[in-house]
């Protein structure tokens, strides 16, 4: 009964996310198409414009390996976000040659999109559990 509830689970975490990822490619798609934004060709906050498309899929497969090398829940916790927020911004890059940027905040001095908040819980939840969770000893 426990492996079927974990089971469902995760196929709800993995709908919820690639519906997320989903979203966040029609809507790049939409602000791009209308001007109301900005594209980011580097990787984080811009950064390595020219190496951006391969640094992401680089990482991209890291986290992929990752994921499946550790199979434990507390290895695992926040790389989903982290696969699906890359992805959500893979697909961009190389359709398009950048990530498409739509949201802004007047309080940070950057824009951004439902990827980069969920590689951000991604990286919050995997270094909460690498941290703050003990370890379970089998």
């Amino acid at each position: 009964m426990r492996i079927r509830s974990q089971v469902s689970d995760f196929r709800s975490q993995i709908g919820i996310a690639m519906f997320l990822v989903l979203l966040d490619l029609f809507l790049q798609s939409y602000f791009r198409g209308r001007g109301m934004g900005m594209i980011n060709q580097g990787v984080s906050f811009g950064l390595l414009p020219r190496l951006g498309t391969t640094v992401a899929v680089i990482v991209y497969i890291v986290f992929v390996f990752a994921y499946f090398r550790f199979k434990t829940m507390r290895g695992n916790l926040g790389l989903l976000p982290l696969i699906f927020g890359g992805m959500g911004n893979l697909i961009p890059r190389l359709l398009w040659g950048g990530v498409w940027d739509y949201l802004y905040l007047p309080v940070m001095p950057f824009w951004f999109n439902i990827s980069d908040v969920m590689i951000t819980i991604g990286v919050v939840l995997y270094l909460i559990s690498n941290t703050l969770i003990p370890a379970r000893r089998c």
